[in-house]
C-alpha cells in the first residue's frame, strides 16, 4: 500500500498509531523523503505517543499531504484493498468482505443511500453481487438453479463481481 493509503487506514482506525513508524519505513522505501519522515521511520514502537504524533504531523506538512476525512479515508482504504485484489494478493469474495467491513463499514455510507445500498460511492452493484454470493454460500443443500449447481452459479457471480469492482475502482480513482 502507498504511503497515502496507510495515512486513510490510520484514520479509520485500521491501524493504530504505534504503527507509523513502520509506515514511515515503507513510505521510504517508496521513495518518499523528509527529515520528519526520516525520524519517523527511525522510531521504536514503544516510543511516546506524543513524539509519534508530533513526526507524523511533521511528516504531513513537509510532503504536503492534508489528513483524509474519514469518508475519503474509508474510500481510500477500499481501493487499495481493491488494488490488492487486482494484483492477486487477496480472492474476489474475501477482498470485497475487506473492502465493506474494513474500510466501507467504517463510515456511515449506509445513511447516504438514496435509492440501493452503498449508491453514494457506487459501490450498489458491487455489494450486491457479494451479499448474493454470500447468500448462495450459506445456502446448504437448496440448489438455487436447476440448470446450474451452485457452484457454477457463484463462480459466474465471483466473474461479474470482479468486473464490477473494477468499474467500481476505476470511478474511485477517477474521483466520481
Amino acid at each position: 500500500m502507498t504511503f497515502r493509503q496507510n495515512i486513510s487506514r490510520f484514520v479509520i482506525g485500521d491501524i493504530s498509531l504505534r504503527s507509523l513508524p513502520d509506515i514511515a519505513l515503507q513510505a521510504l522505501e517508496q521513495n518518499l523523503d523528509s527529515p520528519s519522515l526520516r525520524m519517523l521511520a527511525g522510531l521504536s514502537d514503544n516510543e511516546n505517543d506524543l513524539v509519534i504524533e508530533r513526526y507524523f504531523i511533521g511528516t504531513l506538512k513537509e510532503l504536503s499531504i492534508e489528513l483524509p476525512d474519514e469518508r475519503q479515508a474509508a474510500i481510500e482504504f477500499g481501493v487499495a484493498i481493491a488494488e490488492e485484489i487486482f494484483e492477486g494478493k487477496q480472492n474476489v469474495f474475501e477482498g470485497v468482505q475487506n473492502i465493506k467491513r474494513k474500510a466501507i463499514d467504517t463510515y456511515p455510507f449506509f445513511e447516504e443511500t438514496k435509492n440501493y445500498c452503498y449508491d453514494s460511492i457506487s459501490f450498489e452493484k458491487v455489494y450486491g453481487l457479494f451479499d448474493t454470493i454470500d447468500d448462495l454460500r450459506n445456502a446448504g443443500s437448496m440448489q438455487w438453479q436447476s440448470d446450474k449447481t451452485n457452484q457454477e452459479l457463484e463462480n459466474e457471480l465471483t466473474k461479474d463481481l470482479f468486473v464490477e469492482l473494477s468499474v467500481w475502482i476505476k470511478l474511485m480513482q477517477n474521483g466520481s
